[in-house]
């Protein structure tokens, strides 16, 4: 009787574990592909124009050419361009006013020809222009995890895109409200692009670089090196060496872009060198180191090789568009050369991510167990004894508890008299 229980009792146990797997498995199929949050800006060009910009409204333009729709959260007010998050979930936090950026450029000589700079690198572009910002309207609303929709917050890859220091608190997105919670949101991809968090602005609205990692970036960072971090050598080049090493170390991987030199990876394998890809025309490079994380994050999710290189070749597509019809065609050139995600896709990131949490879980069990066991072989002589006893409290004590609620320790037989 006893073996047969024993028996049904086992086939319940395995029966149970495998319907959890299997629940797991199906909420991560479930999953949303990408989380997309930051604000969107109204950039006011030299002619006069007012089309929409932010790191966000760059990102969700490649999205849409990687075939994945997001969840887009971002600050906006009524005077906002929306239209580049057509097909994307979109949830839109209201604000008085929408960040605008003026740009101005001044003529400095230029970047040789055929070659395209990932990202902004010292504001210059391609034509010969140094670009300069000023704020000239903000929303004043800091965005965190409290303004994402419930299931938003599970999504497979996450993209922060600040352009301000006060724009977005970065650290909500790390945190976890109890076990249930880490859980259901497993292994997630979080991507910081954190050009806006190394600016500061002057009294008149004038975006100025910081020469030293700002407490936002740092405190967005975390402490379990999750983020894969994104900045330019504008924001990098002001640092010693010894905030670098901070850095990178902080971060799961930290990427430098540096315009016509490439770009630099820096990971747990070394520093590498991420080379350029020629193009045989630059029109324009707003949006480029946009793209490039993009990129990146897409192909990293997807489990492709090599995430950097598809990243550049991404960049090189969005520098060959015109600015004129910028952000919505960012990603125009992209669309037709990936395929999009499918059905196939999805469930083999929906098996990495459910491995990771089992592996997860046995190293924690293992880790915290052989702790456990290293601390009690640690502890002195009769040590368990006197804590269940103080616990017991000395009315309920066992034999050995004097009358003052000490424990005799029952280990100790040469007593003291």
């Amino acid at each position: 009787m006893t073996c047969v229980l024993r028996f049904r009792m086992g086939h319940f146990a395995v029966a149970l574990a495998l319907a959890a797997a299997c629940a797991y498995f199906t909420l991560e199929l479930c999953r949303p592909d990408v989380l997309l949050v930051g604000t969107v800006t109204i950039d006011v060009m030299d002619d006069g124009s007012r089309p929409a910009g932010g790191a966000v409204s760059y990102a969700a333009a490649a999205l849409r050419a990687y075939g994945l729709r997001a969840c887009v959260v971002t600050v906006a007010g009524s005077d906002a361009d929306l239209s580049v998050f057509e097909g994307h979930e979109l949830h839109v936090v209201p604000a008085a006013s929408t960040l605008t950026f003026e740009h101005t450029y001044t003529w400095f000589g230029g970047t040789p020809a055929g070659l395209f700079p990932l990202g902004p690198a010292a504001h210059h572009d391609v034509a010969g222009h140094q670009r300069k910002l000023r704020v000239t309207a903000s929303p004043n609303i800091t965005l965190s995890r409290a303004h994402v929709p419930r299931h938003c917050q599970r999504a497979r890859t996450i993209i922060l895109g600040p352009l301000t220091q006060q724009e977005l608190d970065a650290r909500s997105f790390l945190e976890y409200d109890g076990l249930w919670d880490q859980l259901s949101r497993g292994r997630q991809h979080i991507a910081l692009m954190a050009q806006g968090f190394q600016r500061r602005l002057a009294s008149d609205g004038r975006v100025l670089p910081l020469q030293t990692p700002s407490p936002q970036l740092l405190a967005g960072l975390g402490r379990w090196r999750r983020v894969s971090l994104f900045l330019s050598d504008v924001e990098t080049d002001l640092w010693s060496e010894d905030w670098l090493g901070l850095v990178v170390a902080a971060a799961e991987r930290v990427l430098i872009t540096r315009g016509s030199q490439g770009a630099t990876e820096y990971n747990e394998t070394g520093v590498h060198a991420i080379d350029v890809v020629p193009v045989d025309k630059v029109r324009d490079t707003n949006g480029a180191g946009d793209t490039f994380a993009t990129g990146y994050m897409v192909a990293l999710a997807r489990g492709l090789p090599d995430p950097a290189h598809h990243a550049s070749w991404a960049a090189s597509r969005a520098v060959m568009q015109a600015q004129s019809c910028k952000p919505q065609c960012a990603g125009d050139l992209i669309e037709g050369h990936v395929p999009h995600w499918q059905a196939g896709d999805r469930a083999r990131a929906a098996v990495r991510a459910a491995l990771h949490v089992a592996r997860g879980l046995v190293d924690y069990t293992l880790r915290d167990g052989v702790a456990a066991l290293l601390h009690l072989r640690a502890l002195p002589r009769g040590a368990l004894w006197r804590v269940f006893a103080s616990a017991a409290g000395p009315a309920a004590g066992p034999a050995g508890v004097s009358d003052r609620g000490a424990l005799d320790d029952p280990w100790d037989v040469g007593g003291s008299g």
